[in-house]
Order: C-alpha cells, then sequence, then structure tokens
C-alpha cells in the first residue's frame, strides 16, 4: 500500500506551489472540513480566529445543540495554526472550515447530525482552490468501530460534490454494504471546482483505545493502529481519482515517537518529551495540533515545515519552547518526505520579520 501513497504525492510534488509563485497569486481558497480532530483542544482550540472563517459559528448561535459550551465557537485549531505557518512564509491563503464534533464524512454530505446544521451548504458556498477531508477518528477503520466501506463511498461522493457539483441521487445501499434505503437526493453545487486539490487528513493513533484492557488494540503497539489508519486513507484516496494526496499526520505522530521526541504512552507521563494527545487521550494537545499544522501546511504548499526554525510565532504562541518547536518541524519534514511529498527548503523562513525571536539571516 506504501507504493499507492508515494504515487499520489508525486502527482503532488508536481502541482505544488512555491512560495514564490503562492506569494504573487490570488489567496489560495482552502476549505477544512472535519471535526474536533481539526477543531481540537486548547490551547489551540481558538488560536487565530481573527484570521481564519469558522463557517459552523452561526450554526453554533442559531442552534446550540450542536454546539458544546466548553468548547466555544469561533474555532481556530488547525486551520489557524495553517494560516499563521502561511502568513509567515509569505503564501496567500483565505482559510476557511467546516467542522461539528464528532462528525463522519458521511455526515457532512447529507447532513445527518441532530442540531440540523447545514454543513452541506458550507461546502458549497464559495468555489475551493484546495479542501482538506478529515473522518471521524474511528471510521475508516472497521477494527476501530468504523466502516471503511461507507467512509470510502463517501470519499468519493465528496470528491463528486466539491469537484463535479451535479444534482443527483442514490440509495446507500446501492454503495456499500449494510447502507440504507433511502433515497438520497443531492442537489447541484454551482461552486464545484474541477481544479480543485483535494486532501485527505490521515488522522492518528488512539492511545485511549491502545492502552487500557479491552480497547480494540489493547497490547499492541500504537503501530498496529497508525499501520491500520495509513492504509485506509491510502486506500480510499486511490479508489477515487483526483485526489492530490494523503496527509501524513498520523503517521508523523508515530515518528516523532519513534523518533523519541515525543511519549509513547501518555498514561505514563515522561516529562523529558512532549506529549501529543490531550489529557482525554485522543484529542491533540497543543503539541499535537502544532504537529499536524506543521504536516499539513507542508503537504498543502510545498514548503518545508523545517525552514521555521527554533522561533517560530505559532509555536511560541502555543507555548511550545523553541527547542520543542525545531523538533516537531523536524519530525513533520522528515514523514513528508518519507510520504514521498517534496518539499522546498527556504534557509532564511526563520528571519521573517512575523517570527517572534527574529533574527538575521545566515545562509
Amino acid at each position: 500500500m506504501r507504493h499507492l501513497l508515494a504515487t499520489l504525492c508525486g502527482l503532488l510534488a508536481a502541482a505544488a506551489t512555491t512560495a514564490a509563485a503562492a506569494a504573487a497569486a490570488e489567496p489560495l481558497k482552502v476549505l477544512f472540513v472535519g471535526n474536533s480532530f481539526t477543531y481540537t483542544r486548547p490551547p489551540a482550540l481558538q488560536y487565530n480566529i481573527g484570521n481564519v472563517v469558522d463557517l459552523n459559528l452561526q450554526n453554533s448561535i442559531d442552534k446550540p445543540l450542536g454546539s458544546d459550551p466548553l468548547l466555544p465557537q469561533p474555532w481556530g485549531g488547525v486551520p489557524g495554526i495553517v494560516k499563521a505557518l502561511a502568513d509567515q512564509a509569505g503564501v496567500a491563503m483565505d482559510v476557511r472550515h467546516s467542522l461539528r464534533g464528532g462528525a463522519t464524512l458521511r455526515g457532512h454530505m447529507i447532513n445527518t447530525n441532530p442540531a440540523g446544521w447545514d454543513l452541506r451548504a458550507n461546502l458549497a458556498s464559495d468555489r475551493w482552490d484546495v479542501v482538506v477531508l478529515q473522518g471521524n477518528s474511528t471510521e475508516a477503520v472497521n477494527r476501530a468501530g468504523g466502516d471503511f466501506a461507507q467512509f470510502d463511498a463517501y470519499v468519493g461522493k465528496l470528491a463528486r460534490f466539491l469537484t463535479v457539483g451535479d444534482a443527483h441521487s442514490y440509495r446507500e445501499r446501492d454503495l456499500y454494504p449494510g447502507g440504507t434505503n433511502t433515497l438520497r437526493n443531492i442537489p447541484a453545487n454551482p461552486q464545484a471546482n474541477p481544479q480543485a486539490r483535494l486532501f485527505l487528513y490521515q488522522t492518528w493513533a488512539r492511545p485511549d483505545l491502545t492502552y487500557p484492557a479491552g480497547a480494540p488494540y489493547a497490547g499492541e503497539p500504537l503501530e498496529s493502529m497508525t499501520e491500520d489508519l495509513r492504509a485506509a486513507y491510502a486506500q480510499a484516496a486511490m479508489n477515487h481519482g483526483g485526489f492530490a494526496g494523503v496527509v501524513p499526520v498520523g503517521e508523523a505522530f508515530l515518528r516523532a515517537v519513534q523518533d523519541g521526541v515525543a511519549v509513547r504512552n501518555p498514561y505514563e507521563p515522561d516529562p523529558t518529551k512532549v506529549d501529543l494527545w490531550f489529557d482525554d487521550q485522543f484529542h491533540p494537545s497543543g503539541h499535537g495540533a502544532y504537529l499536524s499544522a506543521l504536516t499539513m501546511f507542508g503537504a498543502l504548499t510545498g514548503i518545508d515545515p523545517a525552514s521555521f526554525g527554533a522561533n517560530e510565532k505559532a509555536a511560541a504562541d502555543l507555548g511550545i519552547g523553541p527547542r520543542q518547536a525545531l523538533q516537531l518541524q523536524q519530525v513533520a519534514s522528515r514523514q513528508l518526505a518519507a510520504s514521498g511529498y517534496a518539499a522546498e527548503r527556504l534557509n532564511c523562513l526563520h528571519a521573517s520579520p512575523k517570527a517572534r525571536g527574529a533574527r538575521p539571516c545566515t545562509p
């Protein structure tokens, strides 16, 4: 399966946006579609909210049943960090997101949530240059309680809605085993963009599904769930032509563990290493959100995240020390390279005046 992902990433490399080209172009319209793994938890939850657009903010006001008072909107999360990185790199981005806690890709397509939020309307609210699709954390893996066939079907449905945009109807029973007989009527999307670059956001192994007794991966290392997620996302991308790639965030998490940068088992803290997981042991911590955003930024822009250096602004804002920021940048850089992404190293990016602690650029 790994060669399939490398093929996808080769396509991405050919179309990667360099910093110079991006700076000269109109802002890239970037949409993140997903759930709490993208909007994260504090301290990243509301990071950079003044510079990204939460398309569900009004929904949370009008229909608060679908919101969580402990996680107030608007959200910043990974999109907010990506936007901060892009600004420092001189890459013009208009970043928006449509996120809902626990949402599956199916939920985004057919609006299956009790709050009545029209998530599909968010997808059709503009003509996107880049769209990142993040499934529910267990949605793609049967062993973790998900349904790969359903996940795969809705990867295809969302791709069709975003790039073709034709009105059509279907019954889920015709798409995958166990699907319902309900007739689904999908309206036309007049904002569909055949040239949109679509990415799948590969998520990470969950310690809460690995370490406790009776969990689906109990007794096995994080590598097991990571490999299942990697294979599922790679297969779905290959099954539906036109995807620019899979962003290997889950593999970056594992690489941080294997390289000794991050704690392997957050139930056994190690103060000498970063913890990528929040207190619930499955959402990302500030460090996890930062690593996610670094990997995402590199995949979307073709710029090596190791270009930023130890004094990068978003890391400092999130309370991540210079040494840890540098380590996480290097992890993201190594994982992107291992996954077949071609990234341009900008040696003087760390000297951007927008970076905290900027210093004169030296070759």
